[in-house]
């Protein structure tokens, strides 16, 4: 006899920035509150900006022959 499956749901994409640290930012810089929907955005948002910003460090560290990224190749793309 053959067993139903199970019908499983869309997991949602687990953050690597926590939403207690955009809470914390947000309110750091003037938010008294923040609602759920804003904090998922806000995560999201937080998190296509650093992977943009990391993969134009890491372009200006291949320029300069290395492989680590350093604080003067996020300097550098930022300016």
């Amino acid at each position: 006899m053959a067993e139903a499956k199970k019908s499983k749901k869309a997991e949602p994409k687990k953050s690597i920035i926590s939403k207690s640290a955009i809470v914390k930012l947000a309110k750091k810089n003037g938010a008294e509150r923040i609602g759920k929907d804003a904090v998922i955005k806000l995560v999201e948002q937080a998190e296509k900006f650093v992977a943009e910003l990391t993969k134009k460090a890491i372009a200006a560290a291949s320029h300069a022959n290395r492989k680590s990224i350093r604080g003067e190749d996020v300097d550098f793309v930022t300016q």
